[in-house]
């Protein structure tokens, strides 16, 4: 399985790095967790397609509507997938 770190700065929550190589990303990062990506959707409406690890493990973005009769329209969130 292909995946991505996605790090963010300890110091300032709005850098993001992100490696596709097993790489150090110093010690002013840290490994993102779900909240971190959560948050960087609210902000700027970007998602990352790809699996990605974090500090709680392996996820994936996920989007689901549903029809007119549910009280949900849709979910979209990353989510563990291993």
């Amino acid at each position: 399985m292909k995946l991505k770190k996605v790090f963010v700065s300890v110091d300032n929550a709005a850098q993001w790095i992100v490696f596709e190589e097993e790489m150090q990303a110093g010690f002013n990062y840290q490994l993102a967790s779900i909240e971190d990506l959560h948050d960087y959707v609210a902000a700027c409406g970007e998602v990352f397609t790809y699996n990605i690890q974090t500090s709680e493990g392996v996820v994936k973005w996920h989007f689901e509507e549903f029809s007119e009769e549910s009280p949900l329209d849709y979910i979209c969130e990353y989510r563990v997938i291993n």
